[in-house]
C-alpha cells in the first residue's frame, strides 16, 4: 500500500557563530503532500502543505487537519483529496483560524486543482435501495449504500480556492463532492471561491451542510443530484461583477432527482431542503452563458425541492428566475419555493410545463431576507452591494410612498394603498405586472393615488412580457366617497374583485388623487365570467380626483367602467378592449371628455354583448326604484370599429352606443365610423329598463354598417339627432401614447 508522503522542502538555514540575538528566524516549514492515508494522521499546522498528487484517506483511515492548516494544491487535476468510503476527514478549522485548501501561487484562477471529495455509504438514488455508484473522477472507487446516518467525519471552517480542474468536458472536479455522504458527518462554516464547474455537488446523501459561501463559481453555485435528501441551510451564492462563465449553463441552484436524468424510474429521488437562501449576480453583460445566468433556479429531472425564505438579487441578465421542466423529467407537485427578487433583467419568473403537469408552489414575496450575510464575516470576502433597478411592489401602503422613476418595478401580488396612504408615482415609471387575476392595484377609500407621468415621460402599468396578451393582470381600481345609487342617499357597495371593500357615500367632492398621462396594458384578468376586472375602475369616484389622459390597450372586458361617482375624466383612448369602450353604471354624474375607442381589423371578442358606450342608471338594472341614477356627459367622442367580420358577438359590435336601466345620457359631437358592422347604431331600449326620454345624442355616421340606426323605447322619444359633420375626439392629444390613429 502506498504511503503518505511528507517530503521536506524547506531550505536548512545556516548558523553563524554569533549571539543568538542575531540568528535569523528560521522560515515556515513545507512540505509535500499525496499518497494513501490508512491509519489516524494528524498535519501540523505550524507547516505548508504542498499537495503534490491525490491524496487518499482510505477505508479505516482518518486525516485530522489542525486550525489554521494551509494546504497549497499544484496545478493539475490529479492534485485533490478524496477521502474513501470508510475513510474519515475532521477538517476543525475555527473562524479566527479556518483551514484552507487553495492552488499554490493561484490568485483568483479557476480550474487550478482537483478539490475535496468525500465518499460515504448514505442512499442515492438506483433501480433498488442499497444501490452505489462510481466516482466520477475515479472509476475504482464507489459510494452510496444504505446507510442514512454514515459518519464521514468533520468540516468545520473551510476554505477552498481555486477547485475544478477537468481532464475532460464530463470529468471535472468541484469545489466540495459530497458522494452519499450521511447526516452524522458534520459539514458547516465552507467558503469556495473560484471554483470551475460547481462550488459544491450533491451526489445522493443525506448530509447537511450549514453555512456555505459561494463566490464566482463557474457552473452551478449549488448542485443537488442522485436522490439527495438533506438540508443545505444558509446558502450564499455570489458571481461578482467580472465574473464570466465558461459553461453552457450556469445556474444558481440546479437540482436533478436522478443521475443526470437518465433514471426517472429509479427509486430514491432527489427530496431535500434549502433554508435561507441568496443568489446575487453583479456581471451587467448580456452574453448568454457568459455573462448571463440560465437559471437562478433549476428544478429538473424528478426533483422535489423545499426552498424557503430565497432572496435573488441580480443587477445582470438571468434566463429563468425559476425554471420547473426539463425534456428529461420536471420537477414534482410536491416542490415548494418561496422566493423574493430584485432583478434587473429576466426572461421568465417561473417556467412550468405548458400542460399544467406539475402543481408546485411558487410564492413570490416582497420580503423575504435569505441568508444572513454576517455568518461569512470570517471568511474575509467583502460583499458587493446590487443597485439593482427592479423591484418587488406588492402588499399595503399606509402613509405616504414615493416610487422610483430609474427602477421597473414588478407586481407580483395585491397592491393596496389604504386609508390615510398615498402613492406617489413620478413620471416615467413602470409597473410590470405578473400574470393573474391577485395582481392589481387597488387605492381604498381614504387612500390616494398620484400617477405624475407627462406627455414625454408617462407611467405605465402593464403585463409582464404580455404583448398584446389581453386578459394579464388585474388593473387599476379605485375607491371614493362619492354617491352612488342606492335605495337611498349615501348608499355604499361591494367592490366586485373584492368584497371586504367598498365606495360610495354623500361626498360629491371626494379626492382620491391625481392621475395623468397613464398607460394600462393587458388588463381584465378574471376569477369567473361574473368576477373580472376592466383596465381602469372607477368607484364612488369625486369630482375632486383628477383624471386625464389615458390610454388602455388589450384590455379584457371594459377598458373603463365608473361605478357611480362624480369624477370627470379628460382625453381617454381605449385600444382593443375586449367587452365594452366606455361603461358607465350605478349612478355615474360627470363628465367624459375626448374619448376615442377603436377595434382594430384583426381585433375579436370574447364577450357576449360587446358596445363602444354602454350605460346602466343603476347596478345590472336590478334596481330600478333607486335614486341618484346615471345622469352622465360625453363631449367629443369617436368610436372606430374596422373588423370587417361577420361573426355575432366576435367581429361584430352589438352596438356603438346601447344607454338603458334608467340611464340618462348627453352626448355630443359623437363620430361613429369603421370598415366594419354593428348590430345597432345607438339602442336606448332594454328588457330591464330603457333610457329616459331627457337622454340626448348628436351623432354623426361614416362607413360603419348597422342592422338598426337608432332603437328608441315605445313610452316615448329621447333627443337624437343625426349630423354630417360631427369631428369626434381630437386624436392630436394622443400623440404621446405612439399609436397610429386610421385615416376616416
Amino acid at each position: 500500500m502506498k504511503r503518505v508522503f511528507f517530503g521536506l522542502l524547506a531550505v536548512m538555514t545556516l548558523f553563524t557563530a554569533c549571539d543568538n540575538t542575531d540568528d535569523p528566524a528560521p522560515g515556515p516549514k513545507t512540505e509535500g503532500l499525496s499518497g494513501d492515508i490508512t491509519t489516524s494522521t494528524t498535519l501540523d499546522a505550524s507547516t505548508t502543505y504542498n499537495l503534490t498528487g491525490t491524496l487518499s484517506v482510505k477505508d479505516g483511515g482518518e486525516l485530522i487537519i489542525p486550525a489554521g492548516t494551509v494546504i497549497e494544491a499544484n496545478n493539475g487535476f490529479t492534485n485533490y483529496i478524496i477521502v474513501e468510503q470508510g475513510g474519515k476527514i475532521q477538517v476543525n478549522g475555527t473562524a479566527s483560524a479556518p483551514v484552507k485548501m487553495v492552488g499554490k501561487d493561484a490568485g483568483n484562477q479557476s480550474g487550478f486543482w482537483g478539490g475535496l471529495i468525500i465518499n460515504g455509504y448514505a442512499p442515492i438514488s438506483g433501480a433498488t435501495t442499497g444501490t452505489t455508484a462510481n466516482v466520477e473522477v475515479d472509476g475504482n472507487l464507489i459510494y452510496g449504500g444504505s446507510d442514512v446516518a454514515d459518519n464521514s467525519g468533520s468540516i468545520t471552517y473551510l476554505i477552498l480556492g481555486n477547485t475544478g480542474a477537468k481532464s475532460s468536458a464530463d470529468v471535472e472536479h468541484n469545489g466540495l463532492t459530497l458522494c452519499g455522504v450521511g447526516n452524522q458527518t458534520k459539514i458547516e462554516n465552507i467558503f469556495v471561491y473560484a471554483g470551475a464547474d460547481d462550488a459544491v455537488e450533491f451526489f445522493g446523501g443525506s448530509v447537511n451542510v450549514t453555512n456555505f459561501l459561494s463566490v464566482d463559481s463557474d457552473d452551478d453555485m449549488f448542485d443537488f443530484t442522485q436522490g439527495y435528501t438533506g438540508t443545505l441551510t444558509n446558502a450564499y451564492g455570489v458571481w461578482s461583477a467580472s465574473h464570466q462563465s465558461t459553461e453552457s449553463d450556469p445556474r444558481g441552484v440546479e437540482a436533478d432527482g436522478n443521475f443526470d436524468g437518465k433514471y426517472p424510474d429509479h427509486v430514491g429521488q432527489s427530496n431535500f431542503t434549502i433554508a435561507n437562501l441568496t443568489i446575487e449576480h453583479f456581471n451587467t453583460g448580456t452574453e448568454p452563458n457568459v455573462d448571463a445566468m440560465t437559471d437562478a433556479i433549476k428544478i429538473r429531472r424528478g426533483a422535489t425541492a423545499t426552498i424557503t425564505n430565497a432572496l435573488i438579487k441580480s443587477t445582470g441578465t438571468i434566463g429563468d428566475l425559476i425554471d420547473l421542466t426539463d425534456s428529461k423529467g420536471n420537477a414534482t407537485d410536491a416542490t415548494s419555493i418561496d422566493i423574493t427578487f430584485e432583478v434587473a433583467n429576466i426572461s421568465g419568473d417561473v417556467s412550468k410545463p405548458s400542460d399544467g403537469s406539475v402543481a408546485a408552489t411558487i410564492n413570490i414575496s416582497n420580503d423575504n431576507t435569505g441568508c444572513d450575510r454576517s455568518l461569512f464575516a470570517w471568511t474575509g470576502y467583502s460583499f458587493e452591494d446590487a443597485s439593482v433597478e427592479s423591484t418587488i411592489l406588492t402588499g399595503d401602503i399606509t402613509s405616504q410612498v414615493t416610487l422610483d422613476a430609474s427602477k421597473t418595478y414588478n407586481l407580483n401580488g395585491t397592491l393596496s394603498v389604504k386609508d390615510g396612504g398615498e402613492l406617489i408615482i413620478p413620471a416615467g415609471t413602470v409597473i410590470e405586472a405578473q400574470e393573474g387575476f391577485a395582481n392589481y392595484i387597488m387605492v381604498e377609500q381614504g387612500g390616494k393615488i398620484q400617477v405624475n407621468g407627462t406627455a414625454e415621460a408617462p407611467v405605465k402599468m402593464i403585463g409582464k412580457d404580455a404583448g398584446e396578451t389581453s386578459g394579464f393582470w388585474g388593473g387599476l381600481i379605485i375607491n371614493g366617497y362619492a354617491p352612488i345609487s342606492g335605495a337611498t342617499s349615501g348608499t355604499t357597495a361591494n367592490v366586485e374583485v373584492d368584497a371586504n371593500l367598498v365606495y360610495g357615500g354623500s361626498n360629491v367632492e371626494d379626492n382620491s388623487g391625481s392621475i395623468t398621462y397613464l398607460i394600462l396594458g393587458n388588463t381584465g384578468a378574471k376569477s369567473s365570467a361574473d368576477v373580472e376586472h376592466n383596465g381602469l375602475t372607477l368607484c364612488g369616484v369625486g369630482n375632486k380626483t383628477v383624471i386625464e389622459n389615458i390610454y388602455v390597450y388589450a384590455g379584457a372586458d371594459d377598458a373603463v367602467e365608473f361605478f357611480g361617482g362624480s369624477v370627470n375624466v379628460t382625453n381617454f383612448v381605449s385600444v382593443n378592449s375586449d367587452d365594452d369602450m366606455f361603461d358607465f353604471t350605478q349612478g355615474y354624474t360627470g363628465t367624459l371628455t375626448n374619448c376615442y375607442g377603436i377595434w382594430t381589423a384583426d381585433h375579436q371578442s370574447t364577450e357576449s354583448d360587446p358596445r363602444g358606450v354602454e350605460a346602466d342608471g343603476n347596478f345590472d338594472g336590478k334596481y330600478p326604484d333607486h335614486v341618484d341614477q346615471s345622469n352622465f356627459t360625453i363631449n367629443g367622442m369617436t368610436i372606430v370599429h374596422m373588423n370587417t367580420g361577420n361573426a355575432a358577438n366576435v367581429d361584430v359590435m352589438t352596438d356603438a352606443i346601447k344607454i338603458r336601466r334608467g340611464a340618462t345620457a348627453t352626448i355630443t359631437n359623437a363620430l361613429i365610423a369603421g370598415a366594419g358592422s354593428c348590430a345597432d347604431l345607438i339602442d336606448l331600449t332594454d328588457s330591464k329598463g330603457d333610457a329616459t326620454t331627457a337622454t340626448s345624442i348628436n351623432y354623426t355616421v361614416k362607413d360603419i354598417t348597422f342592422a338598426n340606426e337608432v332603437k328608441q323605447p315605445e313610452a316615448g322619444d329621447a333627443t337624437i339627432t343625426k349630423s354630417d359633420n360631427n369631428t369626434g375626439a381630437d386624436t392630436s392629444v394622443f400623440a404621446w401614447t405612439g399609436y397610429s390613429f386610421p385615416s376616416l
